[in-house]
């Protein structure tokens, strides 16, 4: 499970080193593999290649009939990227994925349980101070999520 955040910087050819506190979390399933892919809010998804796999068959249940899932679907693929940590245990960034979260040197990898997002910090800070309520607020509401129990 992913969790916390590390602040990190990119080199020269825009490769991110995967903090230790999330490589000790990617299961042997993952084979050291992750996709790499457009977020939400102008930040980079990163899945184990095993956690990748099953959001796969999640959106295997869309309807190519309903125009709006086509975009998603379209938009959400196209620029998947599959990447291996290498001996290092850095990751290559493709330069569409650098432009599109607007990545420069440093860059915040943050655990969201079963994946990690990656943000450029100027966005990051801008997207937590953009909300109209604050965290106690949306935490009330989101604690019926939290507390009911999983059949």
């Amino acid at each position: 499970m992913f969790q916390g955040h590390s602040v990190c910087s990119l080199d020269t050819k825009s490769r991110l080193m995967l903090p230790t506190k999330f490589r000790k979390f990617m299961k042997p399933e993952a084979d050291n593999k992750l996709v790499l892919t457009r977020g939400l809010d102008e930040c980079l998804l990163l899945y184990p290649l095993d956690e990748w796999e099953k959001v796969k068959m999640g959106l295997m249940s869309y309807n190519q009939f309903n125009a709006e899932q086509r975009f998603f679907i379209r938009q959400f693929l196209s620029l998947v990227n599959e990447v291996e940590l290498d001996s290092q245990n850095r990751i290559l960034i493709p330069p569409q994925l650098m432009q599109f979260a607007k990545l420069k040197k440093e860059v915040i990898v943050l655990g969201l349980l079963d994946k990690m997002e990656i943000w450029d910090p100027d966005i990051k800070e801008n997207y937590d101070t953009s909300m109209s309520k604050s965290y106690e607020e949306i935490a009330e509401k989101v604690s019926e999520i939290i507390s009911s129990p999983k059949l």
